[in-house]
């Protein structure tokens, strides 16, 4: 094996492929949406769940200030849509009216994005600074998932054909094949 020593993720993307998902925010003033790639859940109970964002975002201060956010995961068909309000600034362009996002705002004041297969809508619970960028964890308070997408099995919501968005690094956008998959467990 080779070794590095000075690791950067600006230039190791070895670590993706990686869930990409949309996270928004209202403040009462501005509405953030952007595409993340560092984020996880957190705690069963309470369920928490916390997204990694540059403080040099224009969305960081929205989500502080908003004290609430919601994460949206998108089927593969809308690599394009997480790609591109990833990669463009609410400072430049209002991203909703820009790329006509439909929308409605949840009891949390969160953007609810129509077209996600599912919808974490999170209450602010606290905030890091780990390392350049910051840790906002959020509580679940309520889900919101479209069927044609998410079936309930039991006490279990899974993606039907599990084609979400994954980041690959450099722009590149894959999913999985459903073929691959393997049950190990019943």
């Amino acid at each position: 094996m080779r070794e590095i020593t000075e690791f950067n993720f600006r230039k190791v993307y070895a670590v993706y492929p990686t869930s990409a998902i949309v996270a928004t925010a209202y403040d009462g003033i501005n509405k953030a949406v952007m595409s993340l790639v560092w984020h996880t859940p957190l705690s069963f109970n309470p369920p928490l769940y916390g997204i990694s964002v540059s403080p040099h975002r224009f969305s960081h201060d929205i989500f502080l200030r908003a004290r609430s956010f919601a994460v949206h995961y998108f089927h593969h068909k809308y690599s394009e849509f997480v790609e591109k309000v990833g990669t463009t600034s609410g400072r430049d362009i209002n991203k909703y009216e820009q790329f006509k996002i439909e929308h409605f705002i949840s009891p949390l004041n969160n953007p609810i994005i129509k077209f996600a297969f599912l919808v974490l809508d999170c209450y602010y619970i606290e905030h890091h600074i780990i390392g350049d960028h910051t840790l906002i964890v959020g509580e679940v308070k309520r889900i919101y998932y479209d069927p044609n997408y998410v079936v309930e099995r039991g006490e279990y919501l899974l993606l039907k054909d599990k084609s979400t968005v994954l980041y690959a690094g450099m722009g590149e956008y894959i999913t999985t094949d459903a073929s691959s998959l393997v049950r190990l467990r019943r």
